[in-house]
């Protein structure tokens, strides 16, 4: 479908595709899908990559390319650690390379301004998880683990992408770009089983929320 609409693009009367960069700032999360699994709050992350846009009319285009992402989350669980009963807060560090595939739908353009929406997926493979715990036995005592690797994550993660954003045209050069994205991770990405109650597998989906720049030329 991609080929046969840049094939259709290349004999219209614009730009066929554009390419570009982008940075990200970011606001990330875990939410737990498993009972007696909390949510621990929110941590910064950031992301960066390349930009694909294959035009198939003047003010629609599929929008790819990939994005280098460096997020995670917290999770708050039941856990036994040395044959104590108690509560483990764990911080997770991820590191993914995501496709995004969406449709990008574009106005007119007012005053070199042109404002648009974004909607799709994202395909997205794990490169690096690591784990930061903090466990709270029964008598209130805490003790904090150094960051490790952590290789009970899954290795896909699959979300859905939803932005809105706007362009602005420098004298007919490149575009700079302001995008906010809600990109709503789907798919479960923990391994393990629960430490206390074994018949809790852990169920968690990653999301996160960002301001892309973007230079598109």
């Amino acid at each position: 479908m991609l080929f046969a609409l840049v094939a259709l693009a290349a004999n219209a009367q614009f730009p066929p595709y554009y390419f570009g960069l982008k940075a990200a700032p970011q606001i990330s999360w875990v939410k737990p899908n498993t009972d007696t699994y909390e949510s621990a709050g929110v941590k910064a992350g950031f992301s960066w990559g390349f930009i694909a846009e294959f035009n198939f009319t003047e003010n629609h285009c599929i929008a790819t390319g990939f994005n280098m992402i460096f997020n995670g989350g917290k999770l708050k669980f039941p856990a036994l650690k040395d044959d104590e009963t108690g509560t483990m807060m764990r911080d997770y560090a991820l590191k993914y390379i995501e496709i995004p595939l969406t449709l990008k739908m574009r106005t007119n353009e007012i005053n070199n301004m042109r404002y648009f929406g974004r909607i799709g997926l994202g395909t997205a493979f794990n490169i690096g998880s690591k784990k930061t715990d903090e466990f709270t036995n029964s008598d209130g005592e805490k003790t904090t683990f150094p960051k490790a690797n952590y290789d009970k994550t899954t290795f896909a993660r699959e979300s859905l992408i939803i932005g809105a954003g706007v362009e602005y045209e420098i004298a007919e050069g490149p575009r700079l770009g302001a995008e906010i994205t809600f990109n709503n991770g789907f798919t479960n990405i923990l391994k393990e089983k629960n430490s206390v109650d074994n018949s809790l597998q852990e169920k968690a989906t990653p999301n996160f929320i960002e301001l892309a720049l973007s230079v598109i030329f």
